[in-house]
């Protein structure tokens, strides 16, 4: 939203203030009565400016003057008394008036005279009083606003970047606007399209715009909003929207109206996790769209119908831009974890428009209750945003009517032609013969005079393509129906949903309601087709009764509670909704798998609940689910539940399911059991699960693949807060069994080992960790089909210690889990000129394709940036996080004074040791245990790196005299799709610091540094650099406002990777001078220069070699000046010049004004 839309935010005020405003029409004018005295000067002035003529009523001596016996001057307010009029000096005047309410003082003054005692000279004297309050926000917004923010205008302007004006406004505000109406706002014009990181529990969405104006009986909101509605049974919808939304409540009504553009379209995601994979898991859209991202914060996770919470600290982590989602070790993945996913994502083909309203009243005391919604939300056709629709896809849209697999179009084309005449493409074509027919494939080989084609993919699923994709815009050919991808485009369709849903609600007797939900809607599928309109529109409906658990009583015999509901629902098969309004188990609980998608649904349910005493509750629940003709399911479900709610706590639930079908017949019976007993801090229990389902063919005996059997026992036992200690372990052991040619087998057996540890005993030391082991075993006849034993091992520890405060300090972290990863791929993007930091070179090579090597890296014009992204093929990992960090001060050891503990106070230390490792190594024990030597292995690392910081200090904290002596070192290693990177980088460094006299002081820092960086591939960033340098920095401060600094480097870098070592000798020297005004402002100016001086031109020079600097000199200035203008009012100026080598002087000035709210 920008500044434009305040039009109409002062609208929307306008809008929701209407009652106010008819409210205080009578309040508008009120009565005055003042009371004044006879004065010789026959003036009498009244308190009010804002008099209404005419309506004065004056009195004296309860003696209603008459309107010729007094003058009034109403512009001025006062009036006169005729000469007519007889009263006596002692008298008074009674004027009564009506004025209007226009909140104007008589006088407006900023200073006055005053009459003040100065005890110094014991006299009186006249003193100028201030009368008014300087400018402030409050002038703007009024004391009951509580605003912060701020409002920036600048230019920029240079010789590489024309004049360009810079502004921005970031401002939130709340409070009330008058005793009935309250507004919230978050307002900016700058556009900040950053996702969130989707790795804490709360999200901090920085681009979410929106004025709120809330009243008693409306709301408005305008700008981003998250829309919540539930209408019944089938009008529900939960959407982020950004437009116009009115909410109104009166009594027992409440209404909503949205009109907005809709951010996203909104899908389910369901599917089986897999042994040892925590995650990646990838996200698809409604037609296995891969290239989507997710809108942040619409995710909604479950794991075996059981929602999840999004952190680190909590169950997943989520990549919004990649569309995958992650588990911590908190949450143990397996093959049986059943994962579900709610979310809406935005695939940017077609804005999106939403419209929906609704209302819902209620009567006689709520017995009786109603709602309808209207819901529409579709795609403009006419207004695509990152695709371009040709007549000709149009017409192939208009002819595809609902079929997507017909909107589609040849991704093979070819290049064309360069300034030379030359074809230039990427893939080159083989034709081959298959079964006797003519075949054409295509190959990745840019630069190959035979490549002249360019080939867009799209993703059909596995195993209906002929194609994988290795890395962005490179596909391979492995053969026909072997792969995901084919030379296509899907043409992006256009579609429009709505929905209209209807619910009644009634309560006929105390505890019994009666409910019927009615829902239609319209699914246009192609909004550019008209063919396939006759299935357009569906319906659902459903109707439910409910007795609530009332007392049943014979005589004086009590028999406890009881309950009964019953539902009967219809969802015909064209009926579609805006979300799921199914539970997520749903499809589970009536195993539904081998049911048709398109048939009509009709399900009955009723209910049984008892309640004979308080400790015991028993729920019995029947079923029958049909879908068409041919389909049909019954469930029977018993759950008995004995607890008092403070020491024991059983339940079983008994879960059966009969379906069948024209071809199979399905039973499955469930078993669920949780039992525990508390006393004292302890709590010991037990849990069981049990699975046995059979899928036969009709008339058969032989079980399908679909059947299943499984056994899981899980005791545990829980400690709660015994001297700071939580503990909880559980220990589960668990047997599957699957068919094999028709017979039930044991497949495996998985024993699950997890301990949760969290102390906070003592102040010193905190401690938490989460360790899970689990193994499974396959049996011999499983080994047969290629499944191997495999090993999952989640780990989290985080501990700090602060130990004889504050001598020793440190932290511990340790985190390791077994994914599955994907190389990265390097990709640079195009940013504006100046932003980024890389520079294209050209087509080096003449391949067509803007290869690694064609990026190069700049410090100053870079209009490119590197990013990485993940390639399609997945490999299992184990990834490992540890970091640990001490802090040493042996000047807190001891307190006496002798020779050792003299040496010990000057002397502390620092440790910073951090290893990360994304390894395919197997044997699971080489990374969990960190036997270093098995890291950065080629053969098994995709990602690693070890960084080791010690600081050794001498008179840390002194300023005459101080030392600090730094080894680091780190190491590296990064499988990229192009290959892999090694990168060394070690720095021993000695900083010096001291005051020569108070005035003048001094920093040198020496140091030696080695920067070694290897690729399979030629590389233009391949070196192997050796650094000396000594820097040596002068302050003088004459004045505590003014700092002059002098500034001395000399140094030599020498790569030694080509044959012939490239040797750079460099010196430089720069001036500044820092001048502060008073705590208002700061101007710095600085002059630089570098020389470098190179022994040879023969070899490629890399960017780590010289800094960003160019051989020969270079020129450095700059002049920055901060200035408050108040204290709410900062300006600041800079102005930076460059000239590096022979090129011509760069300048570039920047001017910016900031107020703060």
């Amino acid at each position: 939203m920008n500044l434009r839309n305040l039009s109409f935010t002062i609208f929307l005020i306008a809008f929701f203030s209407v009652v106010e405003i008819y409210s205080q029409i009578s309040q508008n004018n009120f009565l005055v009565t003042d009371t004044i005295r006879i004065n010789f000067d026959n003036k009498y002035f009244i308190s009010q400016v804002s008099i209404i003529p005419n309506t004065e009523t004056v009195k004296i001596k309860e003696r209603v003057l008459q309107s010729g016996e007094y003058q009034f001057f109403y512009d001025q307010g006062f009036f006169k008394l005729s000469d007519t009029v007889s009263y006596s000096i002692f008298d008074t005047i009674v004027v009564s008036y009506l004025a209007y309410d226009l909140g104007l003082k008589r006088e407006y003054k900023r200073r006055s005279l005053v009459i003040k005692f100065d005890e110094q000279s014991g006299d009186t004297l006249q003193v100028v009083k201030n009368e008014s309050n300087p400018f402030s926000p409050e002038n703007i917004f009024g004391s009951g606003i509580q605003k912060s923010g701020t409002i920036v205008r600048g230019f920029t302007v240079g010789t590489t970047k024309d004049f360009s004006l810079n502004s921005g406004l970031r401002l939130q505000l709340s409070g009330k606007l008058s005793d009935d109406i309250e507004i919230v706002a978050a307002l900016t014009d700058e556009n900040t399209p950053i996702q969130p990181e989707g790795n804490t529990e709360r999200l901090e969405e920085l681009d979410k715009v929106f004025i709120q104006v809330k009243h008693s009986n409306a709301i408005g909101t305008f700008g981003d909003y998250q829309l919540r509605q539930r209408f019944g049974v089938f009008g529900i919808v939960d959407r982020k929207l950004q437009g116009l939304m009115g909410e109104f409540i009166y009594e027992n009504t409440n209404a909503f109206i949205s009109i907005a553009s809709s951010r996203g379209k909104f899908n389910t995601n369901n599917f089986n996790g897999q042994d040892g994979v925590q995650g990646p898991y990838r996200l698809n859209g409604i037609n296995n769209e891969r290239d989507i991202i997710i809108i942040a914060g619409t995710e909604k996770v479950f794991l075996d119908g059981i929602e999840m919470r999004r952190g680190e600290n909590n169950d997943y982590t989520i990549e919004y831009s990649n569309a995958t989602i992650t588990f911590t070790p908190n949450r143990l993945i397996t093959s049986a974890s059943r994962i579900s996913v709610d979310f809406e994502y935005t695939d940017r083909q077609f804005s999106r428009n939403f419209f929906g309203a609704g209302i819902s009243t209620s009567f006689f005391d709520n017995k009786l209750k109603f709602g309808f919604e209207y819901l529409r939300e579709g795609d403009n056709q006419d207004a695509p945003i990152d695709i371009t629709l040709t007549e000709r896809d149009k017409e192939i849209l208009s002819q595809a009517g609902d079929d997507r697999n017909k909107a589609v179009k040849s991704g093979v084309r070819i290049a064309e032609p360069d300034s030379l005449g030359i074809i230039r493409g990427i893939y080159s074509k083989v034709d081959t013969l298959v079964n006797g027919n003519i075949f054409s494939y295509y190959i990745y080989n840019p630069g190959d005079s035979l490549s002249v084609y360019n080939v867009s993919f799209s993703y059909v699923g596995e195993g209906k393509g002929d194609y994988v994709r290795e890395s962005l815009g490179v596909y391979r050919f492995v053969g026909i129906g072997r792969g995901g991808y084919l030379p296509i485009i899907f043409i992006p369709i256009p579609q429009l949903k709505q929905l209209g849903a209807f619910t009644l609600s009634a309560n006929i007797l105390t505890n019994l309601e009666i409910n019927f939900d009615y829902a239609g809607s319209l699914f246009d599928k192609n909004r550019f087709s008209s063919l396939d309109e006759n299935d357009n529109f569906g319906y659902a409906a459903n109707l439910s009764l409910n007795l609530k658990p009332s007392l049943i009583e014979i005589g004086k015999i009590n028999l406890g509670k009881a309950g009964i509901s019953y539902r009967e629902r219809f969802v015909e098969k064209k009926f579609t909704s805006f979300d799921r309004f199914n539970d997520v188990e749903f499809n589970r609980y009536y195993n539904t798998s081998t049911a048709s998608e398109k048939e009509n649904e009709s399900l009955r349910e009723i209910a049984l609940t008892l309640i004979p005493i308080e400790q015991l509750r028993i729920n019995s629940t029947a079923g029958f689910l049909s879908k068409g003709d041919s389909f049909s399911s019954k469930r029977f479900n018993n759950l008995i539940n004995l607890s008092d709610n403070k020491s024991y706590f059983a339940e079983y639930n008994l879960d059966y399911v009969n379906t069948s079908n024209q071809i199979i017949n399905s039973k499955w019976f469930r078993h669920r059991a949780n039992a525990y007993y508390q006393f004292w801090n302890l709590k010991p229990g037990i849990e069981f699960l049990a699975e046995d389902k059979n899928d036969k063919r009709s008339g058969k005996d032989s079980l399908l693949n679909g059947s299943l059997k499984y056994l899981e026992f899980i005791p545990f036992i829980e400690l709660s807060d015994f001297e700071g200690l939580n503990f909880i372990t559980r220990h589960s052991f668990r047997e599957d069994y699957f068919p094999i040619n028709g017979i039930m087998l044991k497949e495996s057996v998985s024993k699950t080992n997890s301990f949760e540890i969290n102390y906070k005993g003592f102040r010193e030391f905190t401690s938490s960790l989460n360790l899970t082991i689990r193994n499974k075993n396959y049996t011999k006849e499983f080994k047969q089909l290629g499944l191997l034993d495999n090993q999952s091992i989640l780990v989290r520890s985080q501990s700090k210690f602060n130990f004889w405060d504050p001598m020793l300090k440190g932290d511990l972290f340790y985190e390791v889990s077994t994914q599955k990863s994907a190389r990265l791929q390097k990709v640079f993007v195009r940013v504006e000129q100046g932003t980024g930091n890389y520079k294209y070179l050209g087509d080096l090579n003449n391949n067509g394709i803007a290869d690694e090597n064609e990026f190069e890296p700049t410090t100053f014009d870079g209009d490119y940036i590197q990013v990485t992204i993940p390639t399609d093929q997945l490999f299992p990992v184990i990834d490992l996080k540890t970091s640990t960090r001490w802090k040493t001060n042996f000047s807190k050891i001891s307190n006496e004074r002798n020779f050792l503990s003299s040496v010990l106070k000057a002397i502390s230390t620092e440790t910073l040791w951090r290893i990360e490792e994304n390894s395919k190594d197997t044997k699971y024990s080489n990374i969990y245990l960190l036997r270093l030597s098995t890291f950065q292995n080629e053969a098994t690392t995709i990602r690693g790196s070890n960084l080791l910081q010690q600081d050794f200090f001498l008179f840390e904290n002194e300023q005459d005299l101080s030392f600090r002596f730094r080894y680091l070192q780190r190491t590296n290693l990064n499988e990229f799709s192009g290959g892999f990177e090694r990168g060394f980088f070690r720095e021993r460094s000695l900083r010096i610091k001291f005051k020569m006299v108070e005035e003048i002081s001094n920093q040198t820092d020496l140091v030696n540094s080695d920067d070694n960086l290897t690729s399979q591939k030629n590389s233009n960033r391949v070196r192997r650099v050796n650094s000396n340098f000594i820097t040596s920095d002068f302050s003088y401060r004459p004045i505590r406002t003014i700092e002059v600094g002098f500034k001395l480097k000399v140094g030599r870098n020498e790569d030694t990777f080509p044959t012939q070592p490239t040797i750079i000798d460099l010196n430089g020297q720069a001036v500044r001078l820092n001048i502060s005004f008073l705590g208002t402002g700061r101007l710095r100016i600085e002059i630089e220069r570098n020389e470098l001086l190179v022994n040879t031109n023969q070899n490629f020079i890399p960017f780590e070699l010289t800094g960003g600097n160019q051989i020969g000199k270079n020129y450095f200035w700059r002049v920055n000046f901060d200035y408050k203008l108040s204290s709410n009012l900062q300006t600041t100026i800079s102005y930076d010049g460059r000239l590096q080598g022979s090129s011509k002087p760069i300048h570039t000035m920047r001017a910016e004004a900031r107020a703060y709210f």
